[in-house]
């Protein structure tokens, strides 16, 4: 009778995790099939929020450097948070190109991934606070096209992304119209809890202090930081400066701008660790 009772549970457990894995591969192809063929809409947040996938925000991708200083990488492995691994080839980002990034994510917020968002150089620029010479069109298209011409390779416990970040523009000379699109497969950085909401408002405060901008995009994805070295905030950051005393008191003035602003209720730097205190918690869908 035991052998029996075994057997029976031995096949129920059988039966139990045959079902789970066609469960699971029903779901998968549904996924597969929505990716092909459904709508698709990035996640919304709050007007003063743009929102990024935090496979690119705990990274060294969108680097604290000037333009000048930007480096042709070829299979670069970039500098990631415990659990991420981001491998790069192309023309060096900075933060001027994650301010585009963000831009253009919410943008095409209101249209589905896989189709063309329309906006003028003008309407964009505007957009990003920014000036509307002869010069910054220029720099539009170029922060456009290094995107474009990226290839960026994520892994993370989930999933392995491999792409552009922009799949493909066009722009028409007459009317400086840009018409650009992003992958339908970029969803999937946007996962539950893989996301962050960044302030806007607090960021565009930060303009032309790149490592201010990565240091607040950083631990915008953070709601209770977590001490660490400098050392960490240097390669994280994409940071040049290769002066340990020099790259501290940089950190400091950041910090205390990062306080200025109202990101951050206080910080503190003890030997080579950084501890900071967020005021406002992290809520993903704000």
């Amino acid at each position: 009778m035991l052998e029996k009772a075994v057997s029976s549970s031995a096949k129920s457990i059988q039966e139990l995790h045959k079902r789970t894995i066609e469960f699971q591969e029903r779901g998968r192809k549904k996924e597969e099939e929505r990716l092909e063929t459904g709508v698709i809409y990035l996640p919304t947040c709050r007007e003063d929020r743009r929102c990024s996938p935090n496979s690119l925000i705990r990274c060294a991708l969108f680097a604290a450097i000037q333009g000048k200083d930007r480096l042709d990488l070829k299979r670069a492995e970039i500098f990631s948070q415990e659990g991420i691994t981001v491998t790069y080839t192309g023309e060096q980002l900075n933060q001027e190109d994650m301010t585009v990034w963000l831009a253009l994510v919410d943008l095409m917020k209101k249209d589905s991934l896989g189709t063309e968002c329309r906006f003028t150089a003008h309407e964009i620029l505007k957009y990003m606070s920014l000036s509307t010479g002869g010069t910054q069109y220029e720099q539009l298209e170029m922060a456009v096209c290094r995107m474009t011409a990226c290839l960026v390779r994520i892994e993370t416990e989930k999933y392995i992304y491999g792409k552009s970040l922009i799949e493909g523009f066009v722009i028409d000379k007459d009317t400086n119209e840009y018409r650009v699109k992003l992958s339908r497969h970029l969803i999937k950085l946007f996962g539950e809890n893989d996301w962050t909401a960044i302030n806007w408002e607090q960021r565009k405060q930060l303009k032309n202090k790149p490592l201010c901008l990565k240091l607040h995009d950083y631990y915008s994805s953070h709601e209770k930081p977590l001490s660490v070295s400098l050392e960490f905030l240097l390669n994280i950051t994409g940071s040049t400066n290769s002066q340990k005393a020099s790259f501290k008191r940089q950190v400091k003035t950041a910090l205390e701008e990062l306080v200025k602003i109202g990101f951050f209720k206080e910080y503190s730097i003890e030997g080579d660790m950084v501890k900071v205190e967020r005021i406002n918690k992290l809520v993903q869908n704000n």
